[in-house]
């Protein structure tokens, strides 16, 4: 029998599902493009958009023959998704790539707050009357456990989204914004109705527990292996981010400094937000821009800056661009035998949740497989 997990990331333009082993095989995988990626409840869709990609998977596996739980067994679910979204209980949204002028009073260094504080200047009718206000993902994993929580990727996270104090000042109430959980921790099981709804007694067990990946950030760096020092990624869909994993703290103006998933290591990011609206020529400028500032950046301060650069998305089926791109970055560029890297991200937390494995980097090295 095949033991899997269904990992799930939610885009800005489309939701994407696969079941993933314990050893990176993906065995099936199903991309849903929004309709109208724009709309003001797109979260809403959420739940319709995973039913559907379920559909066409199972439709894969009749073609493979895999059919029953004597064949093929979903043991958990992993899920991510961009931010910093934000979604109310009904699924009206505020996209991350929305930008509103706000009071940035208490805001400091949130990612988050700019828009909860957006959303409840937008939407006061909403806000007030909505029981929880979700962190992005959170929203799909509420509908399909019934569990409100927000994803906090490591300790050090805090300050890229709220504390207690910040909402009082900010006069939000504090019950509206479910509570922290760990990356990779169990949330709860899929609800009876989700199973229902979702045809899943012909590959599940009984239970099916839902194992917390956090944003798409955190997700991408899990699932490139991006979790040592010396390690970079360039991970593109709407926007693009290069991401440097660090040993200490060094901030720097134009780049932004987070903590890595691993305790004591860090995370500097080079970012290009509107790359998918840009032309090939531009974009390889700006892309090149970014990378010369994460080598000025390592040069200053003494940091190793690796020979080679994991890729992901779908960038990586262009070899015209990735050839381009290698050279005119000089540097060589490494890609995954799957290339939706938050994909790979989500099955690491669901396997390293069941047990499967002892830490994040763990369930990395074995199901982060690079092409050679």
């Amino acid at each position: 029998m095949i033991e899997t997990v269904l990992s799930v990331d939610i885009g800005t333009t489309s939701l994407k599902a696969g079941l993933i082993t314990a050893t990176g095989e993906v065995v099936s995988f199903s991309k849903y493009k929004f309709i109208d990626p724009n709309d003001r409840f797109i979260a809403s869709k959420w739940y319709d958009a995973l039913r559907i990609s379920l559909n066409k998977m199972r439709q894969q596996l009749k073609a493979l023959n895999i059919t029953g739980s004597d064949k093929l067994c979903i043991k958990a679910v992993g899920i991510s998704g961009n931010g910093p979204t934000v979604v109310s209980k009904s699924g009206m949204t505020l996209r991350w790539n929305e930008n509103y002028e706000i009071d940035k009073t208490y805001v400091e260094k949130s990612l988050f707050l700019p828009k909860i504080i957006a959303f409840k200047d937008l939407f006061p009718q909403e806000f007030e009357k909505s029981q929880y206000i979700f962190s992005g993902p959170e929203y799909l994993i509420y509908e399909l456990t019934g569990k409100a929580v927000t994803v906090l990727p490591e300790d050090r996270f805090i300050s890229a989204y709220w504390t207690n104090e910040q909402l009082e000042n900010l006069k939000i109430p504090v019950e509206k914004l479910p509570e922290f959980i760990g990356l990779g921790k169990k949330i709860g099981n899929l609800t009876e109705k989700t199973i229902f709804d979702y045809k899943l007694k012909d590959f599940a067990l009984e239970e099916i527990p839902v194992f917390s990946c956090g944003p798409d950030f955190t997700a991408a760096l899990v699932g490139t292996g991006t979790l040592s020092p010396g390690r970079i990624c360039d991970r593109s869909g709407s926007s693009e981010g290069f991401n440097f994993c660090i040993d200490r703290p060094v901030p720097c103006q134009g780049l932004r400094l987070l903590p890595s998933v691993v305790p004591g290591l860090w995370n500097i990011s080079a970012l290009l937000s509107t790359s998918s609206k840009l032309s090939e020529n531009k974009r390889l400028e700006k892309v090149y821009q970014c990378m010369e500032k994460l080598r000025a950046y390592a040069k200053e301060n003494n940091f190793y800056f690796p020979a080679s650069m994991t890729v992901t998305g779908g960038q990586t089926m262009n070899k015209t661009w990735m050839s381009k791109k290698a050279h005119k970055l000089n540097i060589k560029l490494e890609v995954c035998k799957f290339s939706n890297s938050e994909l790979l991200g989500d099955a690491c937390a669901a396997w390293y949740g069941l047990g499967k494995f002892n830490s994040l980097q763990e369930a990395a090295d074995i199901i982060v497989v690079k092409d050679e």
